[in-house]
C-alpha cells in the first residue's frame, strides 16, 4: 500500500495515452504511472543530465545528436571563475539560429 498519494492533473489526451499503455502493459493506469515515475527516478531520466548516455544509440528514439559546448557543471564553473555569463536572450537567439540552419540543411 502507497504512503502518499500524488494527484496529477492530465489532460484528455494525457490521460487517453496514460491508459492505452497501461492497457497495453496489462497494468492499471495508476500502477502503470507509479512503474514509469519510479523508472524515471531510479535510473535518472528525467531532469538535466550531466553525461550523454541519453545521446547514446539505442536508449531513446529520438536519435538526438549530443549538445555541444560544456556540460553544465563546466558552465557554472566557468560562470563561478569568471562572472561571465549568457543572458537568456543571449541564448535563445543562438538556439534559434542554430534550430533555423539544421532545418535548412535538411531540406
Amino acid at each position: 500500500m502507497a504512503d502518499h498519494v500524488l494527484t496529477l492533473p492530465l489532460t484528455d489526451e494525457a490521460l487517453e495515452r496514460l491508459n492505452a499503455a497501461a492497457h497495453a502493459a496489462g497494468m492499471t493506469p495508476e500502477a502503470y504511472a507509479v512503474a514509469v515515475l519510479d523508472r524515471a527516478l531510479t535510473e535518472n531520466l528525467c531532469g538535466v543530465r550531466e553525461d550523454q548516455v541519453a545521446f547514446e544509440a539505442g536508449l531513446t528514439g529520438l536519435h538526438a545528436a549530443p549538445p555541444e559546448g560544456p556540460t553544465a557543471a563546466e558552465a557554472l564553473a566557468e560562470y563561478d571563475r569568471t562572472g561571465v555569463h549568457e543572458t537568456f536572450e543571449e541564448w535563445s537567439t543562438a538556439f534559434e539560429t542554430d534550430l533555423k540552419a539544421r532545418l535548412d540543411d535538411r531540406r
